[in-house]
């Protein structure tokens, strides 16, 4: 990642008590996230980065959002948006990083207003 920092270990921490509230063991998480089981273990101690796709596929097989994963293991409120655009745009320099931040901050504006207007 770029500019943001992300507690791994947090992480890690998070996506465990999901697995283990939804009473999962690591072989059906595995089976359901399509993570190896050396991955996802390595994920939940904290020893090991994750990638946006691995942790999409966590998220999906925990039936929690990512939002809910990355709560307080991310430096600030944009850190998830730049998370995100860091991995799914890998090759852009921080100034296209902010202005594709940016780009979909203005977005979500006007669709709040449109939203608002027809509910």
């Amino acid at each position: 990642m770029k500019n943001s920092v992300i507690d791994y270990s947090s992480l890690g921490k998070r996506i465990k008590k999901c697995r283990l509230e939804h009473n999962l063991s690591y072989k059906e998480l595995c089976h359901l996230s399509n993570v190896s089981e050396k991955t996802l273990r390595n994920i939940e101690s904290g020893n090991s980065s994750v990638s946006v796709t691995n942790l999409i596929s966590i998220s999906n097989a925990l039936n929690v959002s990512l939002d809910y994963l990355l709560m307080d293991t991310l430096t600030n409120k944009s850190s998830a948006i730049k998370f995100m655009m860091n991995h799914l745009f890998e090759d852009l320099n921080e100034k296209e990083t902010e202005i594709m931040i940016e780009t979909g901050h203005l977005l979500n504006k006007q669709f709040l207003k449109i939203y608002s207007i027809h509910s």
